[in-house]
């Protein structure tokens, strides 16, 4: 009989195995308990910034508000700025940048009263602080181009006017703004192209009176239609695509919209315009002949006057160019602008030309801006005293803001929703603020390691 036996000394493998995971789990601990604190790092540091962030913001606002405090100003802040004023858990620092240290490129305004703003500020967390700094450039300069067209005179200014193209005279107590009949209005985006009802046509063609307003019959209106008091439209007059109007629209709630005066005369005008022979600079006007073209290099010029005979034209090279007319000395016509038939003013894209025709003092105090029929407008014009009249069949690829508008039948208004960010200069103490943020300026300094 045999028998069979294993005999096996021990030897601690299972001692080894669990060291081992123990080991590993320990690695795996330690591992999770530092991703755990780095999370909890990071966010601390990310909540840290954050308020710096509004920290900053904060300073930037405290110091327009101090820009626009009739009782500071300019001056009140660049002597004494803000210097690690404490705020919200951290603090911050607020001062004017001269324009030799400018860190914003940009065009200014001809009166150069730009600020530039920069703000720091700082916060503990652990292991340093979080520190932001913003900088953003404030100016006298608004952004009116938000309609079609809009007539800004307040209501019951007007009682009646002489009509230039009509020879009488006419009551403009409720008609403030006045679209005569089969009018269309709608937008586009010169951005994306030239106008195209099809391919670049949109429902933001705004229409707008501070006093009342009035769309004649078969008129189109793709936008809103507002107005400080009364609105008439037929009820075939269509308004964004909807059911037609019934009659008298409902009384507005009185939702005037504000609009700078802006000071329009300036050195006369002595280069620029090819040829000079189309320039009448014995009266500072500008004079095209009938069938002529004029071309106006990049800048800004300065007229008393706009006169073309029918045909012509007046172009832009393809760069910025903003006209100011201000309008004829006292006592003589109060013409601002006499153009003929089939005047064409600008080309695509139409932000390339801005005219400010007169747009200071009271409102009794305007001239008048007279098209004849086939009038074409590539750009935006902006005359807060200026009677605006508008001939038959006329187009305008822009904006038109006149103290009163008259467009006569068949007239078209494209607005460019491009020109939403068009400033207009100016230099209004009664329209405030009087340092808005000029878009497109507000950005962080990011600090080069």
């Amino acid at each position: 009989m045999c028998g069979f036996g294993i005999s096996r000394q021990p030897r601690g493998a299972a001692l080894v195995i669990v060291m081992l995971v123990m080991a590993v789990l320990l690695l795996a601990g330690t591992t999770f308990l530092t991703i755990s604190s780095t999370e909890s790092q990071i966010a601390l540091n990310e909540q840290g910034y954050a308020t710096a962030f509004v920290l900053a913001e904060a300073g930037i606002q405290k110091a327009i508000a101090s820009l626009n405090d009739p009782f500071r100003g300019p001056a009140y802040l660049a002597k004494n700025g803000e210097t690690n004023t404490a705020f919200g858990g951290g603090t911050f620092s607020v001062n004017l940048v001269t324009p030799s240290q400018r860190i914003q490129l940009l065009d200014r305004c001809p009166n150069d009263n730009s600020k530039d703003i920069i703000a720091t500020a700082s916060v503990p967390v652990r292991g340093g602080n979080a520190v932001v700094t913003l900088v953003v450039t404030v100016d006298q300069v608004t952004y009116p181009y938000s309609w079609a067209t809009i007539a800004v005179v307040p209501n019951q200014i007007v009682s009646s006017l002489w009509d230039p193209m009509e020879g009488s005279w006419w009551d403009r107590t409720k008609s403030e703004l006045l679209l005569r009949d089969t009018t269309t209005v709608d937008s586009f985006d010169s951005g994306a192209g030239p106008y195209d009802a099809v391919a670049n046509s949109g429902q933001h063609g705004n229409v707008g009176a501070n006093g009342d307003a009035v769309i004649g019959y078969n008129s189109t209106i793709n936008g809103d239609v507002q107005a400080g008091d009364d609105i008439y439209m037929p009820s075939s007059v269509t308004v964004a695509g909807g059911p037609p109007t019934t009659g008298l629209s409902p009384k507005a709630t009185d939702r005037g919209v504000p609009f700078p005066m802006v000071t329009t005369s300036g050195p006369s005008p002595t280069s620029g315009v090819s040829p000079q022979s189309y320039v009448n600079s014995g009266t500072g006007g500008l004079s095209v002949p009938a069938h002529r073209t004029v071309t106006l290099s990049a800048g800004t010029y300065y007229f008393t006057n706009i006169s073309m005979g029918d045909h012509s034209t007046l172009l832009t090279t393809g760069a910025p160019v903003t006209i100011y007319v201000s309008g004829p000395p006292i006592g003589s016509t109060n013409s601002l602008a006499n153009l003929g038939y089939n005047v064409t003013m600008g080309a695509q894209p139409g932000t390339q030309l801005q005219i400010i025709a007169k747009s200071d003092g009271p409102p009794t105090d305007f001239l008048t801006w007279v098209t004849q029929d086939g009038f074409r407008l590539y750009g935006s014009l902006y005359g807060k005293n200026t009677d605006i009249y508008l001939g038959y069949n006329s187009l305008v690829y822009g904006s038109v803001i006149g103290r009163t508008i008259r467009a006569r039948s068949g007239s078209n208004f494209h607005f460019d929703q491009a020109m939403i960010n068009q400033k207009l200069c100016h230099n209004d103490s009664t329209f405030y603020p009087r340092f808005p943020i000029r878009r497109g300026t507000w950005q962080e300094v990011i600090p080069h390691t």
